[in-house]
């Protein structure tokens, strides 16, 4: 009777043994498939805030806070040199040579590269081919530009050096009276031979350009300048004055005298 009574203790003591062993595996199982699925959930919970977070940020904010969000904070020099005007009446020194950065293969001020590498890009996710086919010009290189310009319209038209500078003037300036050396005016292209006033670019242009800090240079209306009309050149002024600029409805002179008599 004891062998039998001491069978069965021993026979139950193996039973729940082998009961705590599968409910050990089992146990582990549902773990090593659990644990997965909840480090999954947790990643996935983290790109989701991660997003709304990058969402609220930048994605949500105005088309107007967008460009400016990716603008340098500018010092009080740096402001002024945004709104500085060059043309005869305020030439520049034939010295004169601004920090510059190259963008699309081309150099400008390094105040404006943020928002003009913002800017194209935006404008090719549109399905644009904005493109920068000239910027920062020395002083040696308008001279000769300014001097070959003279020239041919001289022997073109045949007439005097003071008719023909005259001429001339109203589209290329001399050496130290263009804003091209200020590294702060770009020209703006197609791609194509089309008039560049004509194509998709320079509408999106004509509506998107301040948000980033661009408004054109010489408008149709009379410029204080005394430049011509010229639909792709577009100068950098930052993102508040260009926007102020388009409600106000004036162009870069405009605005300074404006500015001056505040």
């Amino acid at each position: 009777m004891k062998r039998k009574s001491t069978m069965k203790i021993h026979r139950s003591r193996f039973e729940e043994e082998r009961r705590k062993s599968e409910d050990r595996f089992e146990y582990q199982r549902v773990m090593l498939f659990v644990l997965p699925m909840l480090m999954f959930a947790v990643l996935i919970v983290g790109i989701y805030f991660g997003y709304l977070s990058y969402k609220d940020e930048f994605v949500d904010i105005s088309d107007e806070d967008r460009a400016t969000a990716f603008e340098p904070e500018y010092s009080e020099e740096e402001e002024s040199y945004l709104l500085k005007i060059v043309n005869s009446a305020r030439p520049v020194d034939s010295d004169f040579v601004p920090e510059l950065t190259t963008v699309d293969s081309v150099k400008v001020s390094v105040l404006m590269a943020n928002s003009l590498e913002l800017m194209l890009s935006d404008a090719k996710a549109d399905g644009l081919n904005l493109t920068v086919v000239s910027g920062y010009i020395s002083f040696e290189e308008q001279k000769e530009k300014y001097d070959k310009a003279v020239a041919e319209h001289k022997k073109k038209n045949k007439s005097s050096t003071v008719k023909a500078e005259s001429a001339v003037k109203k589209t290329i300036p001399n050496a130290g009276e263009s804003e091209e050396q200020t590294g702060l005016m770009v020209k703006f292209s197609s791609g194509s031979d089309e008039n560049f006033a004509k194509t998709k670019e320079f509408f999106w242009l004509n509506k998107n350009a301040a948000d980033y800090g661009f408004v054109l240079r010489y408008p149709e209306k009379e410029n204080t300048g005394g430049l011509s009309y010229s639909p792709s050149l577009y100068r950098f002024v930052g993102s508040k004055n260009a926007l102020k600029m388009r409600s106000y409805n004036m162009n870069l002179d405009e605005y300074v005298k404006y500015l001056g008599a505040q």
